[in-house]
Parts: structure tokens; C-alpha cells; sequence
């Protein structure tokens, strides 16, 4: 039974890639960009949020159409797999979908981490060039391409690739912070949106901004070393301990079973 259920979800899977294929081929994917963007259009706007930050979906590239297209195949796979009475196969495709959301998750929980370590280091570096004259834009492009390996100044790069395209610079900013669930990131987009609108100099509000944020981080590492041996205790007690105790107590117990210590 096991064997039939994996050779139904081998097939439905190459199924799905056949159609993919055929799709490619076809050249259909402008009426799919087109369903995906009106579908977009009228999801709640938590929905949106959630689907960007946590799956991690750009939507204006390919990756939202290949989304939808496997979320799309996957559901009609599970639910002739319900129609025809294979209950295992539909069981593999629900937690093999809830194993790629998961990992989405975890890696939009790590990317939120990252944002926020690289984040005061950015700051400092704007700083810096607001303060010999740049203005803030051609800091935010030089720092991104100096730093081009880091999640933010991709991030940065993919701002002023929308700015360019006559998004405005507060829409472009916040569209930056609502991907990442991150109280630091809203404040410093806030922060950047407030001296461009008005032309104040961000130059002392961004190095005192930095500071604050690697007190926080300092504070948070300090904190969790706290909570180090507290998180210990359990496996100790559980694990450690009972082993020892019966390595150490273990023999006397059974020689005083046998007739005892003399």
C-alpha cells in the first residue's frame, strides 16, 4: 500500500511538471501574471502582509506565478487523491506543503534576525555620507552597493529599483519594512521617510539610532545568556543526572539485590 501511494505521488508530481512544461512552452504567462495580480488585488490586506513576510514572495517577479502555480497543482492533486480514496497520498502532499511553508517561515524568522544586526552598521554608514553632503538617496545607493552581499542592502537596492520606476520614496519605504516583522525596521523606515519629506539632516538621528540599536542587541545577548542555565536545567535533570545516578548507584544496587555489601 505504502509502495502504491509513493509511485501515485511520484506520478501526480511528474504530472504536475509536465503541465508545468506545457505552460512554459505555451507562453502563457502573462494571462497567469495577469489572474495572480487580479487574485492579489482583492486578498485582505493581513493575507498580504502574512504571504509576503512569512513565504517570502516577491510579486514583482516570477516567484509569486510559480507559487500560486504549485500551491494550485497541489491542491487539485490532494483533492482527486480524496476523490479517488487515496488518503495516504493526500496526507504526503499536506505536510510536504506544510514542510515548504514551514521553511519559508523559518527562513523569513532568520531574515528578520539578519535585518536587525545589519541594520546599525547601515545606519553609521548613511550617516557618513549625509554628513559630507550626499543626499539621502545617492547614500542609500552607494551604501547598498558597497555592501552588496547583505540581505539589506539587497533589500535597499530592490527600494530604489521601485523608486526608479516612480514609486514614491515613503510608498517604496514602506513597502521595504512591511516584508520584515521588525520594530526596528518600521522605526528607521519612519525615520527616513520623516527627514526626506521635511529635508532635515538625519545625520545625528541616525548615529544616535545606531547606538540605541546595539544597546538593544547587547541587552537581548545578555538577557539569553540569563536565560542559558534555566533552559539547561530540564535536559540536565531529564538526561544527565539520571544517567550518572544509575552508572554511580547502579552496582551498589544490584550487589545489595545479590546479598549485600559484605
Amino acid at each position: 500500500m505504502i509502495i502504491v501511494a509513493f509511485l501515485t505521488f511520484l506520478t501526480t508530481l511528474s504530472f504536475s511538471f509536465l503541465v508545468f512544461a506545457v505552460w512554459k512552452i505555451l507562453s502563457l504567462g502573462k494571462k497567469l501574471d495577469y489572474a495572480v495580480l487580479k487574485m492579489w488585488s482583492i486578498l485582505p490586506e493581513r493575507i498580504k502582509i502574512w504571504t509576503v513576510r512569512y513565504l517570502e514572495i516577491d510579486f514583482l517577479k516570477g516567484a509569486a506565478q510559480s507559487f500560486f502555480f504549485w500551491f494550485f497543482t497541489a491542491c487539485v492533486s490532494i483533492f482527486f487523491s480524496l476523490f479517488l480514496g487515496w488518503w495516504l497520498v493526500s496526507v504526503i502532499y499536506f505536510l510536504f506543503l506544510l514542510m515548504l511553508i514551514n521553511k519559508k517561515r523559518q527562513l523569513a524568522l532568520k531574515n528578520n534576525k539578519a535585518i536587525v544586526r545589519q541594520l546599525p552598521d547601515f545606519c553609521d554608514l548613511i550617516s557618513m555620507m549625509i554628513a559630507s553632503g550626499i543626499p539621502l538617496i545617492s547614500a542609500l545607493e552607494t551604501v547598498s552597493t558597497s555592501c552588496n552581499d547583505l540581505l539589506l542592502a539587497r533589500e535597499i537596492r530592490s527600494m530604489l529599483s521601485r523608486l526608479r520606476r516612480g514609486t514614491s520614496f515613503a510608498q517604496s519605504m514602506d513597502e521595504l519594512s512591511g516584508r520584515y516583522d521588525t520594530k526596528q525596521l518600521h522605526e528607521w523606515s519612519s525615520m527616513l521617510i520623516k527627514g526626506y519629506q521635511q529635508g532635515t539632516s538625519l545625520t545625528k538621528s541616525l548615529r544616535f539610532y545606531a547606538n540605541q540599536l546595539r544597546q538593544d542587541l547587547l541587552n537581548s545577548a545578555e538577557k539569553r545568556a540569563q536565560e542559558a542555565p534555566v533552559k539547561l536545567l530540564f535536559p540536565l535533570v531529564t538526561c544527565f543526572f539520571p544517567v550518572n545516578f544509575l552508572i554511580i548507584l547502579g552496582p551498589v544496587i544490584v550487589q545489595i539485590g545479590q546479598g549485600g555489601l559484605g
